[in-house]
């Protein structure tokens, strides 16, 4: 009596333990998932305790568990002392160290997940963190498993006290094993099928296909034609080359949203002149990396053009200086910058060229170049390259961007 009410407190012990880490998992991952979300998304960050997935799989794995115990407790009680021996040490032994080691498994692969910096939104399964709903499918998968062994005993123990008739003589003819297999004729009766067919001695018996490969040669026929109307008649369900085409325009698609993201869709179509502080800083740190060689540390000019007068070979927008940049003027040794530099960082150094250096005329720059660009004007359709000997210098690794 003392042993079983052992077992039983270690069951309890157990489910306690089970609902309580995941239930402390899904608060991490509710956690991690508000994190991940985007602020204006706050609807994705819902609590995993009240998503319905979870609580049909919590709800399964404590009932199972109670399965386990009821079972646990007929196998105790009807079984002699030897085969109770037998199941209580593995019940109370195996299983409940099973358990342990996968509950403190998973929670510490959960905290290793939770851990991780949540730079993107996890991924969902049914609304559900996707290492919360493998964790929890798998101890389901355990406790159906250690179910059935415990009805295995039971029904072992029933069978050898005579107490149930075996399970092939419940069932109809054509679904015992022996007659699925093909094995139900008696070893009297081979001398009636056996054929003219003799090789060395060796004779040949004359049986038919075993039922089971029969059943499942009809089991293949009748779903084929479930698949035959699901994906070509009624077309419910995509076929693999549709499938293939959603995940390429999904990943088109993610592809462009992160690109729009990081600034990279940004063209000489595009572009617009910024104003923030972090951007003209931007802008500052890739023009003394990549164009004080021919454009001077204050623009001024060098090599390549004077950066601040309002003179413009090129044009003085935005546009035309993103598109100066990005493709070059190769004619007159301008680079192109668009391998090197992002479109994101090809906006800033032009914005901060025009909001910083513009206008400002320093001392000791060199000659105008081109057309006059007056802001707000069509001049820079107008503007035509000019034909001094400067502007043909030759080709420096800068950014001759006028």
């Amino acid at each position: 009596m003392k042993t079983h009410l052992s077992i039983s407190k270690t069951i309890f012990i157990l489910l306690v333990l089970l609902v309580q880490s995941f239930i402390s998992l899904a608060q991490d991952a509710t956690a991690t998932a508000a994190a991940a979300a985007p602020a204006a998304a706050p609807a994705e960050a819902t609590s995993t305790l009240f998503n319905g997935g979870f609580l049909l799989l919590m709800s399964t794995i404590i009932l199972l568990m109670v399965v386990i115990v009821i079972l646990g407790r007929i196998v105790r009680t009807l079984i002699e002392e030897d085969t109770y021996e037998t199941a209580r040490k593995m019940k109370a032994g195996k299983i409940t160290g099973i358990l342990l080691l996968l509950m403190s498994l998973s929670t510490a692969s959960f905290a290793q997940d939770a851990a991780a910096p949540a730079a993107a939104a996890p991924s969902m399964i049914f609304g559900m963190d996707t290492s919360l709903f493998w964790i929890m499918m798998g101890v389901m998968v355990f406790e159906f498993i250690t179910v059935m062994v415990l009805v295995y005993i039971l029904y072992t123990f029933l069978l050898r006290k005579g107490l149930i008739q075996p399970m092939g003589s419940i069932l109809p003819k054509w679904l015992q094993f022996n007659t699925m297999m093909g094995n139900d004729i008696p070893l009297e009766k081979d001398a009636e099928l056996l054929t003219d067919h003799d090789y060395d001695g060796i004779q040949e018996l004359d049986n038919g296909m075993p039922p089971m490969l029969k059943y499942i040669f009809v089991i293949t026929i009748v779903f084929a034609v479930y698949y035959w109307v699901d994906y070509h008649v009624m077309k419910a369900s995509p076929l693999q080359i549709e499938e293939y085409q959603a995940q390429l325009e999904q990943g088109a698609a993610d592809k462009a949203a992160y690109l729009l993201k990081a600034g990279a869709s940004v063209d000489e179509n595009t572009a617009t002149l910024l104003t923030d502080a972090t951007a003209l800083s931007t802008g500052e740190k890739i023009y003394a990396t990549n164009c004080v060689a021919c454009h001077g540390d204050k623009g001024q000019g060098g090599v390549g053009p004077n950066f601040t007068d309002n003179y413009w070979i090129h044009g003085g927008d935005i546009k035309s200086l993103f598109k100066t940049i990005k493709y070059g003027v190769p004619e007159k040794g301008m680079r192109s910058w668009q391998s090197e530099i992002k479109p994101g960082d090809i906006q800033a150094v032009a914005s901060y060229i025009l909001k910083n250096m513009t206008g400002t005329n320093v001392a000791g720059g060199k000659a105008p170049q081109g057309n006059l660009f007056v802001p707000g004007s069509d001049s820079a359709a107008a503007a035509k390259p000019a034909t001094d000997s400067a502007a043909a210098a030759p080709a420096m690794d800068s950014v001759k961007a006028k």
